[in-house]
């Protein structure tokens, strides 16, 4: 998970990058073609950070005693769902 201050480098890099790859290449069909991924980069960081920005703001303000609870809890359901699978199992025959 990145945080916000990171994608806004990201997104700085990616700028950067493309400035110096346009600098670097001629007109034609290689700079349209370097430009075209460039900004379908930008795009994606985008887009990736308006769909991330939810679960970026709630795992801030989650406390630690929170994530054990959910590992501990994520650990536990298979072993439960089982148990519970083959008492069903045994109480049908």
């Amino acid at each position: 998970m990145t945080t916000p201050a990171l994608q806004e480098k990201e997104e700085a890099r990616l700028y950067d990058e493309l400035r110096s790859a346009l600098e670097e290449v001629e007109e034609g069909k290689q700079r349209h073609k370097i430009l075209k991924h460039m900004i379908r980069q930008l795009k994606f960081a985008k887009w990736r950070k308006e769909r991330f920005h939810r679960f970026v703001q709630y795992f801030q303000g989650v406390r630690p005693a929170t994530i054990w609870i959910m590992l501990a809890t994520g650990a536990l359901m298979p072993v439960v769902l089982f148990s519970i699978f083959i008492w069903v199992s045994l109480w049908v025959e």
